[in-house]
């Protein structure tokens, strides 16, 4: 990323040079000063009961003794632990947590710098500046940056891996070293989660837009054959050690089955396993997630329709990041006013209702400036793919599986710099200085 870095600031002139490095550098500094004071003195102390950071801490502990649970990394993707066995190996254990969050906060902060690269690859260096100092004030992002679990290193190994894709189709020398490198960065983020797995696959594609070359088509076979070869020594290791068929891990089955149910969530552990042992019962199969999940739609389509509907947009509608406040939430506070339970004055002094309100709003814009800036730039479409396919796969995937906030909160650097082209396009309107998209 060194190397993007390096030419990112690469404009008409030495002054215009030095004043997007000046902006960076600030930005990049703000970036980390918010996280590490939420961390060290809004938040030092975090409640991890209840939630999957204990059980993310004992994987790490586990992993960093050489003793994990076999088959762990069948059930969640072991980056993440793995990242976490770190501290416990060259930090007291007093200060792991801590430890593992001051490293998030950096990590958090890389993100901005390569949303900024992105954007500045795709659209222009004043769009990737506007859009890292949104991702450096956003409170959803300083706020995930603090809590053990998976967002913030996958959202940094997934922006850096569609940023060595962006950057690779710059390049005359190294451009297929870039394409695989690429691949390789999202093959690990995709061992932190694996719904990210085919998007290797889907930016490479790209490539043979609109016409392919003869170029293009050995870039992309010898990508993804790495990639394949990749994935199959990693099925064919767990297959020797659990005789199981499993890529990445064996959650896919298990999540398509519970977004087919009911409300398409989870209930819990309780009444997940008396409905697991119910189909069990049933079918009598390995398979018998798929197949129960393929009866219910196969009985009812059009309820199942509506029920990916609901989903999506109950996800999007409710953003990520107002659970870590106290309170009640901003839907029901704003209920009871509506239902006259609650004055506005009552409201607006509500438990945690500013900063809860604040990430309403961020989310709102982010969403909706980040799908104008796509509509925007819907002629230069070839050019805004790696912004636009990340977001898209990841609802549509989670949409099929199981789907909450949390699930497509790593879409928004995508939709953050969308809205920052949104936003720069109309204020060019309003005061006209043509550009366009870069071009690549």
């Amino acid at each position: 990323m060194a190397d993007c870095v390096g030419s990112c600031i690469s404009s008409k002139n030495d002054s215009m040079n030095k004043s997007h490095n000046r902006a960076l550098v600030a930005i990049l500094i703000a970036a980390l000063t918010l996280r590490l004071g939420w961390i060290l003195w809004i938040d030092p102390n975090p409640t991890l009961e209840g939630g999957d950071g204990t059980y993310y801490l004992s994987l790490g502990r586990s992993v960093s003794r050489g003793e994990p649970a076999p088959g762990w990394a069948n059930v969640v993707g072991p980056v993440y632990p793995i990242y976490l066995s770190l501290f416990y190996r060259f930090v007291p254990e007093a200060g792991v947590v801590q430890a593992a969050r001051i490293g998030q906060a950096i990590l958090d902060m890389l993100t901005c710098l390569a949303t900024f690269d992105l954007a500045r690859r795709i659209f222009d260096a004043n769009v990737g500046l506007l859009a890292a100092a949104s991702l450096a004030i956003d409170l959803r992002f300083i706020v995930q940056a603090a809590a053990i679990n998976t967002e913030t290193l996958f959202i940094f190994l997934l922006v850096l891996g569609v940023l060595m894709f962006a950057a690779a189709r710059s390049w005359a020398r190294y451009r297929i070293a870039g394409y695989a490198a690429s691949s390789a960065i999202l093959f690990v983020t995709a061992l932190t989660r694996p719904i990210i797995l085919p998007l290797p696959l889907l930016l490479l594609a790209t490539l043979l837009l609109p016409k392919p070359t003869r170029a293009q088509l050995i870039a992309v076979g010898l990508a993804v054959a790495a990639g394949i070869a990749a994935i199959a020594a990693h099925t064919t290791y767990h297959y020797q050690r659990t005789g199981l068929i499993i890529v990445i891990n064996d959650g896919l089955a298990a999540n398509f089955w519970m977004g087919s149910r009911g409300d398409g969530q989870w209930h819990g552990i309780i009444e997940f396993e008396k409905q697991r042992d119910e189909m069990a019962a049933k079918y009598g199969t390995r398979y018998a997630y798929i197949e129960d999940a393929l009866d219910t739609i196969a009985n009812d389509p059009l309820a199942y329709v509506r029920l990916l509907f609901r989903k999506l947009s109950a996800a999007y509608l409710q953003p990520h990041g107002t659970v870590s406040f106290p309170g009640e939430s901003l839907k029901e506070m704003a209920a009871k006013v509506l239902r006259g339970e609650m004055s506005v004055n009552e409201l607006l002094r509500a438990d945690s209702f500013w900063p809860k309100l604040c990430i309403y709003i961020l989310h709102s814009l982010s969403v909706i400036g980040g799908l104008a800036g796509l509509w925007l730039a819907r002629r230069e479409w070839v050019k805004i793919l790696p912004l636009a396919l990340p977001l898209f796969w990841i609802s549509f995937a989670y949409t099929l599986l199981t789907i909450i906030p949390r699930y497509v909160f790593p879409t928004m650097p995508f939709y953050t710099a969308c809205a920052a082209y949104a936003l720069m396009a109309g204020r060019e309107r309003l005061f006209p200085n043509p550009k366009g998209l870069k071009d690549l």
